[in-house]
């Protein structure tokens, strides 16, 4: 059986799509925030790509604390668990922990939903600037 892509296809441009509100986004945070943007733009591409992959690996750490967290609640509530076990039980065992640390999320934001800015109103986003 032949693929249906030609070896040649490594060779041609990949095609990026576009979505005009993500780009209205981006140029709307460029236009409010030309010196950070100026950081980045003066980035050597390996830097760049370093910080991206970086940013990648910080997202996949905190779902992790996040999910241990939710499990660490499930432990605490043998009602919970059970119940949560009973529904995943036809999941194979290496999807398992995955599906309960998301629905386990759902289920404790319905139960126990944040108050809306009840913290860090005015405050700053975190973020540091140093690649």
């Amino acid at each position: 059986m032949e693929k249906s892509k030609s070896k040649n296809a490594a060779a041609e441009p990949v095609q990026y799509r576009e979505n005009p509100r993500t780009n209205e986004k981006i140029d709307a945070w460029i236009k409010a925030n030309p010196d950070q943007f100026k950081f980045f733009d003066e980035l050597p591409h390996e830097r760049a790509v370093r910080k991206l992959v970086l940013n990648e690996i910080q997202k996949y750490e905190r779902m992790q604390k996040m999910n241990s967290g939710i499990v660490q609640k499930l432990d605490n509530d043998p009602e919970a668990k059970q119940a949560f076990e009973t529904l995943l039980k036809r999941l194979p065992e290496d999807q398992r922990e995955r599906a309960t640390a998301s629905i386990a999320r759902h289920v404790f934001r319905l139960t126990n939903p944040r108050a809306e800015n009840s913290q860090g109103q005015g405050a700053g986003t975190g973020r540091r600037m140093s690649a």
